[in-house]
């Protein structure tokens, strides 16, 4: 990377041993994945801002809808949660229960064809200790199926209560030979269980018991499984993020709460693979200032390092080179395959990121929330 545009000569030599600790750290076998909504938008899903235009055009065929406040969304990831919850619960009024939402869920995360890339291939074989994912889909399920066939969908889990033995199970394989199988855990649900899917801004406070409108009171039920979960592992291991835009706003308190109890801030702990791009209009919804400042603010608050590339097109074409230069340095051969070749899409935010959940680097966020607001005026034209 070499982009005097987006990086001082000194930026681009701390970024790039910034990549070799992060290297070191997957090749020491301690690591923990955890993957976000950007990785599976490789293979046709929708990022965040599709997923709510989904349940917008859902929500749209029982009358008015609801309005998203562009001003307060532009300024604070949470509204986009809230705005799920009123299209959620919008529906249910509409239709007397949440069928057809379940449905519409379970319709958009199912496998497609082809399940994988190579990209996923490479990044299931890496030799993290355990891999956690916000994603509804079963892309690295299908990824690590061509490699442990017999295991990989035995070895997938939904973090609830509900499976708490293989939770334990999850937990315990870290602590095992790197070469034991694999397990993956999806924190907030499957598409084949799409009633237990974390979405909305209920389902993520009942997830982990954190109200984060209640500034005196953000702790209220630390007994959920997720959040202790989460803790223990942000709290014991080193994390690796990739596919997230950590604007997550539960993912980051989660991130916040470790940091306090531990007293962790501005200390090197986990690593996020992000994207940094010179072209505003094409790629990130960050301009190069926005990216780097908040990746000090990761730093700073989160015990968050932040290892960049640039994506000036919206391919994100060199988060595959850094996989695969990680895989290269820890001896992983993935055999390629041929499949269709990626296309950047544009006019789509993942949740880097679903929060994250909650935002992709990829999309124009302002044209999106300006045709949604749109929308919201020609239907309510149209029922005056």
């Amino acid at each position: 990377m070499n982009n005097q545009e987006t990086f001082t000569l000194e930026e681009e030599n701390e970024n790039n041993e910034r990549k070799h600790e992060l290297i070191e750290l997957v090749r020491s076998g301690e690591a923990i994945l955890i993957v976000g909504a950007g990785s599976s938008r490789r293979v046709g899903y929708p990022g965040w801002t599709g997923l709510l235009t989904e349940l917008e055009n859902l929500a749209n065929e029982y009358g008015v809808g609801v309005e998203l406040d562009k001003e307060k969304c532009e300024v604070d990831s949470l509204e986009y949660l809230k705005y799920a919850e009123d299209v959620k619960s919008y529906i249910c009024n509409q239709t007397g229960n949440l069928e057809e939402y379940y449905a519409l869920l379970e319709d958009l995360f199912s496998p497609k064809d082809p399940p994988c890339t190579d990209f996923h291939r490479r990044l299931v074989l890496l030799p993290f200790r355990g891999i956690l994912t916000t994603n509804y889909d079963l892309v690295l399920e299908a990824a690590l199926g061509e490699i442990e066939q017999a295991s990989a969908y035995d070895n997938s889990l939904i973090i609830d209560r509900s499976s708490a033995g293989r939770v334990h199970e999850f937990l315990m394989a870290m602590n095992k030979d790197k070469r034991t199988t694999r397990r993956i855990a999806h924190l907030h649900g499957k598409f084949d269980s799409a009633d237990r899917i974390i979405l909305s801004v209920k389902d993520y406070e009942r997830a982990y018991g954190l109200d984060l409108t209640d500034e005196e009171n953000h702790r209220e039920n630390e007994s959920k499984l997720r959040f202790k979960l989460l803790w223990a592992v942000l709290a014991t291991r080193r994390v690796v993020f990739i596919g997230f835009s950590m604007d997550d706003p539960y993912f980051n308190k989660m991130l916040e709460i470790v940091s306090a109890d531990l007293r962790r801030w501005r200390k090197s702990v986990h690593f996020a693979i992000m994207s940094i791009s010179p072209n505003n209009d094409k790629g990130s919804k960050d301009s190069v200032k926005d990216s780097k400042d908040k990746a000090e603010r990761l730093k700073n608050r989160y015990g968050v390092d932040t290892v960049f590339y640039e994506d000036s097109d919206g391919s994100h074409l060199h988060l595959n080179h850094i996989v695969t230069e990680i895989a290269e340095k820890c001896g992983v051969e993935v055999q390629s395959t041929i499949i269709p070749q990626e296309q950047p899409d544009n006019n789509d935010r993942s949740v880097d990121e679903q929060p994250e959940s909650v935002a992709s680097e990829s999309e124009d966020e302002s044209d999106w929330l300006e045709q949604a607001n749109q929308r919201m005026e020609r239907r309510i034209d149209h029922e005056n």
